[in-house]
Parts: C-alpha cells; sequence; structure tokens
C-alpha cells in the first residue's frame, strides 16, 4: 500500500507538471551542458527527480543510457513523449527500485532527500560522477515558506560526499531560469577509485 503522504506529493507534482507554466518546458541543466566533456562517452546516468525529462534527453542523445525516477506521473508522460529511449521510473527517491544497479552518472537537480545520500555513494561506480544541485538555507531571506528541511546548509553537500574528489564546488546566489535570484549548492564530484 502507498503512504498517504506519498499519494499527495505526487498529487501535489502531478498539478504542478498541468498546470504551472515554469514545469512545462524547464531547460536542460546548465551545470550539464558546461561540463559535458568530463561525461563519459558510454555506460548509465540515473537521474533523481527528473521532471519532464530535459537533462534526461539531453544526455541521452549524447549516447548514454538514462534511467529517469520521478515521483509525478505527469512528469514522466512529458518525458516519454521527449524522448522514448529514456527509461522512466515511477518512484519516490526515498524508496528507489533499483538497489542493486551501478550508475556511471547520478544526477540530482533541486530535489534534497538526505537520506538517499548513502545510495548515491553506494550506485555510483568507482570513478562515477556525481552532479548535484539544490538550494540552500539562504532561500529563506527571500522565501521563507519553504520548508528548512528541503534546503542545504552551508559546505552541507560537501561534507556529506567528503570522501569524493570534488571536482567543482559553488555556494551561493545565481539567477534562475525564471529570471529570480535563488541561493544554491552545486557540485561536480567523482568516486574514488579505491574506497578510502
Amino acid at each position: 500500500m502507498v503512504n498517504k503522504s506519498i499519494q499527495e506529493i505526487a498529487e501535489k507534482w502531478n498539478i504542478k507538471y498541468r498546470s504551472d507554466k515554469r514545469f512545462l518546458d524547464p531547460p536542460i541543466r546548465n551545470v550539464i551542458i558546461e561540463n559535458s566533456f568530463l561525461l563519459p562517452k558510454n555506460g548509465w546516468v540515473l537521474e533523481i527527480a527528473g521532471g519532464n525529462g530535459a537533462t534526461a534527453d539531453y544526455l541521452s542523445k549524447l549516447g548514454l543510457k538514462v534511467i529517469e525516477v520521478d515521483i509525478s506521473h505527469e512528469a514522466l508522460k512529458m518525458s516519454q513523449k521527449r524522448n522514448n529511449q529514456v527509461i522512466q521510473v515511477l518512484a519516490d527517491a526515498e524508496h528507489l527500485p533499483i538497489q542493486q544497479f551501478k550508475f556511471d552518472v547520478i544526477c540530482n537537480f533541486y530535489f534534497l532527500e538526505r537520506s538517499i545520500f548513502p545510495f548515491i555513494k553506494k550506485n555510483l561506480k568507482p570513478g562515477g560522477l556525481l552532479f548535484y544541485e539544490t538550494m540552500t538555507i539562504e532561500m529563506l531571506s527571500l522565501r521563507p515558506e519553504i520548508p528548512e528541511k528541503n534546503l542545504l546548509l552551508q559546505n552541507e553537500l560537501k561534507e556529506a560526499f567528503q570522501s569524493f574528489e570534488i571536482l567543482q564546488y559553488f555556494e551561493g546566489w545565481v539567477d534562475s531560469d525564471h529570471g529570480r535570484k535563488k541561493s544554491i549548492a552545486r557540485m561536480i564530484a567523482r568516486k574514488p577509485l579505491v574506497s578510502v
């Protein structure tokens, strides 16, 4: 049986994908485009909370095999129309149904669920890349309605993946795709070839 709160969260996102213009055609994540030279020529990518599939589509067209997970069936319908080569998985990120699969790349954009950090560490292949970007606690100065649990603390992302090789790290204010300011943490990190 599906937890009622999961159903409520899914329906909230389904409504957003049906009615909010910001979710109808979001751009490919810039951090992926600007750093595509880091990506492997082939292999498997997991995009967590991939939304309507813009980034998954881009990665797929680079020759990567992509699994996109999202809680919203409306988002995944959009993703399927965009690129039917991407494998869409309807699931809550806290209960990912792909526990034994190893990925060359894992992407997590604008979604924060700290309980999946161990999954990311375990399921990224040695030498694999993590692309992570989401909002930080500084956002409360502009949007106090955001639950604090959905915002990273200062240096939290870097500390959570301190055993990884940090290739790029940024924390601060940027312009959003919607013309507003947002406070983010952005990281590209490589899992070490040998566990330490």
